[in-house]
Parts: C-alpha cells; sequence; structure tokens
C-alpha cells in the first residue's frame, strides 16, 4: 500500500462513517438535586472528520455540544454564594480534536477492525481534551466550566 493509496483509502472506508457523529458523554462532575441527590450531567458531543488531500491528514472537529445541566453546580468552596445554575446548553464551535496523519491511516486501516480502532481514537481524543463551556451563574454572570469527561460512547 502506497502511502497516496492509504490516504485514498481512509477517506473513502473510514471517513464517510464518521463525517458527521454524535458522542455521548458524561462529565466527571454532578448537579446537586433535590433531597441531597447527584444528577450526572451528560452532554452530546458533535464531531466532524474530513480528509484533506492537500496535507494528507485526517482531521476531526467538534462542531456542536448540547446538554442538560439538571441541578445546581458549585464551584470552588461549597459554601461560597456562586453556583452554575440548572440550563440547556447548546454550543456551536470549531474546536480541532484529532489530527492523523498517512502513517497513523495506515496503522488504522491495517487493524483488524479498522473502524472500531478509530472509534477509540476518537473517544481517548474526547476523553483527554480540555473542553470548556460557558455556563449561567446564579449571579446572572458565565463563567468557564472545563467538562472532565468521565465516559463517552460513540451513539
Amino acid at each position: 500500500m502506497q502511502l497516496i493509496d492509504t490516504v485514498s483509502e481512509f477517506g473513502s472506508s473510514i471517513s464517510p462513517m464518521y463525517e458527521a457523529l454524535s458522542i455521548k458523554v458524561v462529565s466527571l462532575s454532578t448537579a446537586d438535586g433535590p433531597h441531597l441527590k447527584d444528577y450526572p450531567i451528560e452532554f452530546e458531543i458533535l464531531t466532524r472528520t474530513k480528509i484533506d488531500v492537500y496535507t494528507q491528514e485526517a482531521i476531526t472537529h467538534i462542531i456542536g455540544i448540547q446538554g442538560h445541566i439538571p441541578g445546581s453546580i458549585s464551584l470552588g468552596h461549597p459554601h461560597e454564594s456562586i453556583y452554575i445554575i440548572p440550563q440547556n446548553v447548546h454550543i456551536e464551535c470549531n474546536y480541532k480534536l484529532l489530527s492523523i496523519d498517512k502513517k497513523d491511516m495506515k496503522r488504522i486501516l491495517l487493524h483488524s477492525q479498522p473502524n472500531l480502532h478509530y472509534s477509540e481514537w476518537l473517544i481517548d481524543a474526547i476523553k483527554n481534551a480540555n473542553i470548556l463551556v460557558e455556563l449561567k451563574t446564579n449571579l446572572n454572570t458565565f463563567t468557564e466550566w472545563p467538562l472532565g469527561i468521565k465516559s463517552a460512547v460513540i451513539s
């Protein structure tokens, strides 16, 4: 397999599956609910993978984040008076999540299950990304909050 053929093969066999992809994630943080119950914070991360023939890379961007904060999230010390309030989250963005070169494409294509192997790369990239979302507080201000991924699954 020649290198230029690798890019073409990756583009035709792997890329279409991942052109527009939804990944369900659960945050490390939880939201406080009534009766001292903690609620998981779940988001859907929308990604898009494109092949750049010129640079011969496969590049995956996060293009959107959607979710719901079901309860309040304390910021800092528990006795401080600022916290993130319950809210719906809908963010459009263009965050470069993963870029793989020809050698990595070849390694993925040679795997016995290339689509599964590429999925694992995406999940690892999501879990290791430093994603900040801007959320509204009880003081009618906005604060950047780190998503902190506990688990991720391609849906």
